[in-house]
């Protein structure tokens, strides 16, 4: 891939327009921060349910990529990092729009301290043919004296996966507090057949912790052997020279002077294995990948107010070399990525009325190495690349609800501004950052988006609610993505609609 070596889009230069994300984010959520205390302080507020948020959420779907990788976008063989930072098929807004649509913080702490039966999905406008969906269904079905059966179905459909899982286990109640299971996944690609061993100790709502080890791929050798005794040559088969496991564990703190807690961590062991086919070529290659991520949160809440700040950590790296001496293509190439992301979240209530402030600072790295290939144009070096940034994004939610039966109504401002580092590029008259990765990602990176959703619903009770939105864009789709020069004269205003339905029986 090159630069070409001549803009092909109309570039109205704003090189001087002082624009600084950090510094205007952290204006704004400070502000929210002061007038939720200054609210509470001058209005006292009566004794109700308290708001709480988890990063469960966050560890289910990361568990999700590292277990269930043929549903990963560009499945097992992807060799841009197993937790797909950055993938060719998002647009600038795809992940502004995971904010506006996808379930929050809050919700998801309904979701996984509420009973097991239960179902949410939502679904929201990503380009003229297609949507961002997400759909889950949870039941647990006692079989018979201290044996329960979960039953967890998953869709997700975003540009970073694809994603039908179905998973099936039972639960076994030893005594009070003391819990042990299985859980295995079901999906239509035997080699990716995952079984998770774990135990429980106490309950999540109480406080808890759940250790966990999964038998990843337990299946994929049996499949690949079975091949080659068929003499059938089956580009998605793979052999594993390393087995890999993942051991994790999540814990809940119980309630203790209005804090509560959450920690959780999982590793992947080394993970070697040989595929038949490298792209452009019919020679083997031989992959190696590690795996860990881990969050911690801590929250007090008091009646109607909340305040809590959480860490979430993700490391991969991946490395791909031939298997023969003797061979066409060389290949010996890798990356590693990290994502560490501090999180503040700040609630308040008052009667039916609620403000909700979230806010996100990420660091993100992203480092490609090619030992035999490079790539230039215009005296940049395209590839292999080093790329870093801070990212900040922030969801703030003003609404009523009336906690029972009524409509529900709210106004979100979404933002997701993205400060890359290292060295300036000048590319079609303005001057760039990250000019290689960016060239790497067409279309895919800009610095700031900015956006103002209409909420509107309907609560049928405490335990189900539905609610549709539409977005403005305030930032109006000016920057291309490509660099940072505006690329219409007119904006876009009209930002996508969605909707999202949660309920529990």
């Amino acid at each position: 891939m090159e630069l070409i070596s001549q803009p092909f889009i109309t570039v109205r230069d704003y090189s001087k327009r002082k624009f600084e994300p950090g510094y205007r984010t952290a204006r704004i959520l400070p502000a929210a921060i002061l007038l939720a205390l200054l609210i509470k302080t001058l209005y006292p507020l009566q004794a109700e349910a308290q708001i709480r948020t988890t990063l469960f959420g966050w560890e289910e779907e990361t568990r999700w990529m590292i277990t269930d990788r043929y549903h990963n976008y560009g499945g097992p063989f992807y060799d841009r990092g197993l937790f797909r930072f950055t993938t060719p098929s998002m647009t600038k807004e795809h992940d502004i729009d995971l904010i506006t649509y996808n379930y929050s913080t809050a919700d998801d702490y309904l979701w996984y301290y509420e009973p097991d039966t239960s179902f949410r999905t939502f679904f929201g406008s990503f380009n003229l043919g297609q949507f961002i969906q997400g759909a889950e269904v949870r039941n647990t079905v006692p079989v018979g004296g201290r044996v329960e059966m979960p039953l967890h179905f998953v869709r997700r459909y975003d540009m970073r996966q694809d994603r039908m899982l179905v998973l099936l286990g039972f639960n076994f109640q030893i005594r009070e507090n003391h819990t042990a299971g299985l859980l295995h996944t079901l999906t239509e690609q035997k080699p990716d057949l995952d079984a998770t061993f774990w135990y429980r100790f106490g309950e999540w709502q109480n406080g808890a912790v759940q250790l966990e080890v999964t038998a990843l791929d337990w299946a994929n050798n049996a499949a690949y052997d079975l091949g080659q005794r068929r003499g059938t040559d089956d580009p998605e088969l793979r052999r594993h020279e390393l087995r890999p496991w993942l051991f994790s564990f999540k814990a809940s703190s119980p309630e203790y002077n209005n804090l509560r807690g959450e920690l959780m961590a999982g590793i992947q062991t080394p993970l070697q294995t040989v595929g038949e086919f490298e792209e452009g070529s019919e020679e083997s290659f031989r992959d190696r990948s590690r795996n860990r991520y881990i969050g911690a949160l801590i929250e007090y809440a008091e009646e109607r107010f909340t305040v809590g700040f959480n860490w979430r950590y993700r490391y991969a790296s991946f490395s791909r070399e031939n298997v023969e001496e003797d061979f066409n293509l060389a290949v010996d190439k890798g990356n590693r990525q990290i994502e560490s992301s501090l999180g503040a979240f700040v609630a308040l209530q008052r009667g039916h009325f609620y403000l909700h402030n979230w806010l996100w600072r990420t660091f993100n790295r992203d480092v490609q190495r090619d030992e035999h290939e490079t790539r230039h144009s215009s005296g940049i070096q395209l590839y292999p690349f080093d790329f870093s940034e801070n990212r900040w994004m922030m969801r703030n939610r003003l609404g009523y609800d009336p906690g029972e039966r009524g409509f529900l109504l709210a106004v979100e401002w979404s933002a997701d501004y993205r400060n890359f580092l290292g060295d300036d590029y000048e590319y079609g008259g303005t001057i760039s950052k990250a000019i290689p990765y960016r060239g790497f990602y067409r279309f895919v990176l800009t610095s700031y988006n900015e956006r103002l959703t209409l909420m509107f619903g309907y609560r049928f009770s405490r335990r189900a609610f539905l609610m549709v939105g539409a977005s403005y864009d305030v930032d109006g789709d000016l920057e291309g993505g490509w660099t940072t020069a505006h690329v219409r004269d007119k904006p876009q205003r009209f930002d996508g609609g969605f909707g999202r339905l949660m309920l529990f029986w």
